[in-house]
């Protein structure tokens, strides 16, 4: 076999298996073991593509000097040959950990490489790194095509991939100023920046400055009557064209180049990232997973490192090469770190190289609270590690975290399937009710975002981000008739107004808000059956305390039925309402404006909610806030602890037995979920320590033959 010739057809195909992952809920591809990770490996012991290229392209003067462009730092001519220990890069064998250079350690670690080298050693004793990311150009600057290939050398000498990066920013220390790509000034300096990218490297990403927020003379005369939203992926569309990807290729035809996008999705096309277009025009695209401080601005909750990856699966099968975490407090960075890997890409990045290698001491590298529960999955990280010497190293920076997630992922990624959800529908450069399924997903509610409507699923989720669909009222009639569950959010009925879904239930969101201050069941035909609220909502039923503001409906008793309600000093209103249409039904369910009001429902009133979102999964847990499920399609889950203190989650399972794929025990059940003979579904006790996670796979008995993994997928 000749590996070199194995990789050239990988990469030349025209939509190389990046991610497992179809656009269609429901339509699943292939595991991600096999041959996608056969490649990888040998990605990981060829040369350097950008070594095996060397010569095809013809050299280039450094073009930016004729258009303004500062270089950085003095030419640099030799390589420490004392660096380079000519071995190839460990790596692990369900995915690729890469390091992210910025163009200031670019420019100046060649400067002092053999100091550089030292520590270098130690990185590479706390995690193995498959492939580095060099970035040539970051607030206006480029580096040398000295100091670019002196990294190449020294990287490639020590078995790991090369590829190049650019950070599209002309200031960002004062808010990330982008370039004006309506001058003809800026895009000749872009365009340059590209072709003397691409003439060192045969990929390359672009850090997530590639945006557009200029609104100088030169953008406001060039908008002209248009919105910001659509001058700005119009252009951004034609730029990734006419000056990224075109030149890229015009100097290297076997350049392959990422975008990566950043954490804030809600707001893309607003800055003109456009999801619906720029896939299609690049080879790979790239998650950001920065969930760094859930109650900043951003309202980054941790679900979405997951999330967000996965969707991006979904916007381009097989072309999402991976995932991007960068720092913040030590569990927080080992989390963003897992719930990445959990949507199964096959490539993780660390940004940037400087913070990995910050002491485990101090700073966002402090060592977590959870090193010292021996039952905490992070308990063993600050422990040595074994050399393959024989001697033991004392892990001293940030990168261990990393390693140490790697080590573990490792052991149980390749066992998981394809991530499986609600499918929850957010079509491309769509915005509402933003990042409400992050919320969702921190209370134990797995979701599906997909940009497609989910035709063949059994059940679909819509929020107002829906709306963008023009056709989403005729698409959602025909799926409920069809026999299909449909659950809309109230503010997605709210921005529908009279053009909603009122052939389907005439349900009226008024506009008002009430207080509520407990939660009933609901009436006749609901979850809990009983008419005008018949059920008991648990300890936290009434409480002054709860003072949660909730959308208002209004509905046609008899015609439709409250399956949920609120409680407020002395009425009762429908939280959720169920409505027959065909042979479907339609749900209308109302959530707090505030979506972290989401984490103080009561719990039963949050099983309630799981119950009717997940009824296609073959899991659900009973568990508090910040509890999260990953459900996979071969019957494998993962149920993850967000909360500084330890749970016990109880899962309702079709299974007979659970097994723990990292300590290979087995639990069996405490019970039957109904208590009625014969349920297929069984009670699981999963106590989960702080900042922990536990993975299964359900078993069933087979005929006194032992056990087997249900439904395993082809």
């Amino acid at each position: 076999m000749n590996p070199w010739n194995d990789y050239q057809t990988m990469r030349n195909s025209p939509a190389p298996k990046r991610c497992p992952h179809s656009s269609q809920s429901g339509v699943l591809k292939n595991g991600f073991p096999g041959k996608l990770a056969v490649c990888f490996a040998l990605l990981a012991a060829l040369p350097s593509a950008s070594t095996a290229h060397a010569g095809s392209a013809p050299e280039v003067p450094n073009p930016l000097r004729s258009v303004g462009v500062v270089s950085g730092a003095p030419n640099v001519t030799t390589v420490a040959s004392s660096a380079l220990s000519g071995r190839n890069a460990a790596s692990y064998s369900n995915f690729s950990v890469c390091v992210y250079f910025r163009y200031q350690e670019v420019s100046s670690i060649p400067r002092n490489l053999a100091q550089f080298a030292g520590r270098w050693a130690d990185v590479e004793k706390q995690v193995k790194v498959s492939k580095v990311y060099l970035e040539t150009t970051r607030n206006n600057q480029l580096g040398t095509a000295e100091q670019v290939e002196a990294l190449k050398v020294f990287f490639t000498g020590r078995g790991i991939k090369v590829s190049g990066a650019m950070g599209l920013t002309t200031n960002e220390p004062n808010g990330f100023p982008s370039f004006d790509y309506s001058s003809q000034t800026d895009r000749d300096r872009v365009k340059a920046m590209t072709e003397f990218t691409a003439q060192h490297f045969d990929e390359i990403i672009l850090d997530d400055f590639y945006f557009s927020n200029n609104k100088g003379d030169d953008a406001i005369a060039a908008k002209g009557g248009k919105s910001w939203m659509q001058f700005r992926t119009e252009l951004m569309d034609e730029v990734s064209s006419n000056l990224i990807v075109g030149p890229a290729r015009a100097v290297n035809p076997k350049v392959r180049v990422i975008i990566k996008y950043p954490n804030w999705y809600e707001s893309f096309q607003g800055l003109g990232y456009d999801l619906a277009v720029e896939p299609k025009i690049f080879d790979a695209i790239y998650t950001g997973t920065e969930t760094r401080n859930a109650e900043s601005g951003q309202r980054l909750q941790s679900y979405q490192s997951y999330l967000q990856t996965e969707y991006f699966c979904r916007i381009k099968p097989g072309g999402n090469q991976g995932g991007w975490i960068d720092g913040s407090g030590s569990a927080r960075y080992a989390e963003q770190f897992w719930d990445t890997l959990f949507a199964k890409v096959p490539e993780i990045t660390l940004f940037n190289s400087q913070q990995i290698m910050g002491g485990m001491g101090g700073g966002f590298g402090a060592p977590p609270a959870e090193a010292a529960d021996p039952e905490s999955v992070l308990a063993n990280v600050m422990a040595p590690i074994p050399q393959p010497d024989g001697s033991s190293y004392t892990p001293t920076m940030t990168a261990r975290y990393a390693g140490f997630s790697a080590e573990l992922l490792d052991r149980f990624i390749g066992k998981l399937g394809n991530p499986v959800g609600i499918p929850t529908y957010k079509p491309c450069n769509s915005v509402g009710e933003e990042y409400l399924p992050d919320y969702l997903g921190m209370v134990g509610i797995p979701i599906d975002l997909v940009p497609s409507f989910p035709t063949n699923a059994g059940t679909v989720f819509l929020t107002a981000a829906s709306r963008f669909d023009p056709n989403l009222v005729a698409k959602t009639k025909a799926f409920v008739q069809q026999g299909g569950v449909a659950i809309a959010t109230t503010g997605l009925m709210e921005a529908l107004g009279d053009k909603g879904f009122q052939d389907i239930a005439e349900i009226e969101v008024t506009g008002h808000r009430v207080l509520a201050t407990g939660f009933g069941r609901g009436g006749r035909g609901g979850i809990g059956g009983g008419r005008g609220g018949g059920g008991e909502a648990g300890p936290a039923a009434a409480s002054a305390s709860l003072n949660m503001l909730l959308p208002q409906m209004r509905h046609f008793e008899n015609d439709t039925w409250t399956s949920m309600e609120f409680t407020t000093a002395g009425s009762g209103y429908p939280m959720l309402i169920r409505a027959v249409y065909g042979t479907g039904t339609f749900y209308a369910l109302a959530l707090p404006d505030d979506f972290a009001d989401i984490y103080r429902l009561p719990r039963n009133v949050l099983n309630q909610l799981r119950t009717v979102l997940g009824r296609d999964l073959f899991v659900s847990i009973d568990a508090p806030d910040h509890v999260s499920l990953f459900v996979y399609d071969n019957n494998t889950f993962i149920v993850q602890n967000f909360q500084a203190q330890a749970v016990t989650a109880r899962a309702t399972v079709r299974a007979t037995l659970l097994h723990d794929l990292l300590s290979d025990k087995t639990i069996a059940p405490s019970g039957n979920a109904s208590g009625i003979a014969g349920d297929p579904r069984r009670l699981f006790e999963v106590p989960v320590p702080a900042h922990s996670f536990r993975v299964f796979a359900a078993e069933q008995e087979t005929n006194g033959q032992g056990f087997d993994i249900l439904q395993l997928s082809p």
